[in-house]
């Protein structure tokens, strides 16, 4: 059934239209975005590691990704040292930056049908998700509860805004289509 044309209301001459309404998304389901992606993560490390080599005994170097255990009284490092970790880093980074600019989500977020746009409703710029995306680390603070930053300052906004998101103007909403 069509609707009654002349019920439709139509903006005046020099009127705006009005602000379209976005299905803004909460801590939950961006939650499971973010489990997916660290799921690609553990695949992107187990690529670099199998193509350089993981290091086993001790890394001098500040850059590194891996954890240090005790054995037998033994203290031994595992996991990337120096360029191989700082590679894993900048592609965590680029990750996020390069897939919300172009597709609008990281694999994540499109997997759960969530996506990031201007508070516009508009495809976000390079600018915008760089800022987005940089802003992640203050975000993920305190370490000891990641992310409870981003999620007090979600759960505290009308729009359902990080940090990252409030001063990149961006929103993370339902995809459609």
């Amino acid at each position: 059934m069509q609707p009654d044309p002349e019920a439709v209301t139509y903006p005046m001459a020099g009127q705006a239209p009005p602000a379209p309404s976005f299905e803004y998304k909460s801590v939950g389901i961006r939650f499971v975005a973010l489990l997916i992606d660290g799921i690609i993560f553990t695949v992107i490390l187990g690529a670099i590691s199998a193509a350089v080599g993981v290091t086993e005994g001790g890394c001098d170097s500040a850059t590194y990704v891996g954890s240090t255990i005790t054995i037998n009284g033994e203290v031994a490092f595992y996991g990337l040292c120096g360029y191989p970790a700082a590679l894993f880093m900048l592609a965590g980074f680029l990750y996020f930056i390069l897939l919300e600019w172009l597709w609008g989500g990281t694999l994540g977020k499109l997997a759960v049908g969530i996506r990031v746009r201007t508070d516009s409703g508009q495809p976000m710029g390079f600018k915008e998700s760089l800022i987005r995306n940089l802003l992640r680390i203050i975000d993920s603070l305190p370490f000891c509860i990641p992310y409870l930053l981003g999620a007090v300052l979600v759960w505290t906004s009308s729009e359902r805004q990080r940090l990252g998101d409030r001063a990149a103007h961006t929103i993370v909403i339902r995809r459609s289509g």
